[in-house]
């Protein structure tokens, strides 16, 4: 078998001479395990005898650039698109970033992306490597990355609720999780990495916590999820149907969590929440409301963290990361200056 390794928008390079170099590129990324993963794709949902008909072609094209600003894309992971025999593109090839492993739990994300895939939510994952953080994915041609526009539109968001709810009501995942456990994490990494802080950060994650005490004295309840909130992991077809790509999040979290994180990507204002939450929910409660937007708030920090992390201990110095956290502050600090954070009895 060959691979050949071109990039986005190039023509395909087929010859035997380009094919070698390609190659070599490609098993570096994969280190020894590239055959392996390719072998077992080819018994899953490829064509077996065009797999068994000797010498094989695969042209992989790196996918779009990432990018932080002005929206989170692409940053996680390195994404190829796979042409087997001319059929382009028949697989995405997704390869974890070496600065994410610290964050992301690939069994977790693979094993949450295939349970969601029986579920009609996600394309499915044909092979994986978690310790290397590699997946060969369905690639869904003719489908498009959704944007915030979209997710503004009735109808967009009603089918992304009527997934995101399917997973709520599916298997559990393998870790539980809550956006303050990642908080923790985050301000230790930036005491040991002496990563730039402002100095607000203090005060904001005095106010955090303090939202996680009212959280918990509230109660939680956890369900399998998704729990992204990006309009880029979201894809549309020409039909308007949709699926949920990349379940590196995806964890049992408080259902008002992904929901909450969602609404800070698609809107402003409550009133604009309200109709999205009574399709979430059936009715839209004023307390269900409150706990998903200071779930909101706690996302926001958590990020603008990451972002303050990865600026200061990422190699990729051309990702704009520390122009992520202070967008992210911004809206963190905006937010929580129009709630009110005094302890009430069944306010959330």
């Amino acid at each position: 078998m060959e691979m050949a390794l071109a990039e986005k928008g190039s023509a395909p390079r087929n010859g035997l001479t380009e094919v070698a170099a390609a190659t070599n590129g490609l098993h570096t990324i994969l280190a020894k395990e590239w055959e392996v993963l390719a072998s077992r794709a080819a018994t899953s949902r490829l064509d077996r005898q065009t797999w068994s008909a000797g010498q094989i072609n695969v042209v992989a094209e790196v996918g779009a650039p990432g990018v932080l600003v002005p929206t989170h894309r692409g940053i996680d992971s390195t994404r190829l698109e796979l042409s087997i025999e001319g059929k382009h593109p028949s697989l995405l090839m997704k390869i974890i970033q070496p600065d994410q492993h610290r964050y992301i739990d690939a069994a977790t994300s693979f094993d949450a992306q295939r349970k969601a895939a029986k579920l009609g939510c996600a394309p499915n994952i044909l092979a994986s490597d978690a310790v290397r953080g590699i997946a060969l994915i369905e690639f869904l041609n003719g489908w498009r990355t959704a944007c915030v526009d979209d997710l503004r539109k009735a109808d967009v968001m009603d089918a992304v609720l009527g997934l995101k709810r399917r997973i709520h009501s599916g298997p559990r995942l393998l870790r539980s999780w809550s956006v303050f456990d990642r908080i923790r994490i985050l301000q230790a990494e930036i005491g040991r990495n002496k990563a730039g802080t402002p100095n607000e950060l203090a005060a904001l994650l005095d106010d955090v916590f303090r939202i996680e005490r009212m959280v918990e004295a509230a109660g939680v309840d956890t369900v399998p999820a998704h729990a992204d909130g990006l309009a880029s992991n979201i894809l549309i077809d020409p039909n308007g149907r949709v699926q949920l790509v990349d379940f590196d999040e995806a964890r049992n979290i408080d259902p008002y969590f992904e929901f909450g994180i969602l609404m800070n990507e698609a809107f402003g204002s409550e009133e604009e929440m309200l109709p999205a939450l009574e399709m979430f929910e059936g009715r839209a409660r004023p307390k269900s409301l409150r706990r998903a937007r200071l779930y909101a708030i706690a996302d926001d920090l958590a990020w603008a963290m990451w972002g303050l992390v990865m600026d200061a201990v990422s190699a990729r110095k051309d990702v704009e990361f520390f122009s992520y956290a202070c967008w992210r502050l911004i809206r963190c600090r905006a937010t929580l200056a129009s709630v009110n954070l005094a302890p009430r009895a069944g306010w959330i």
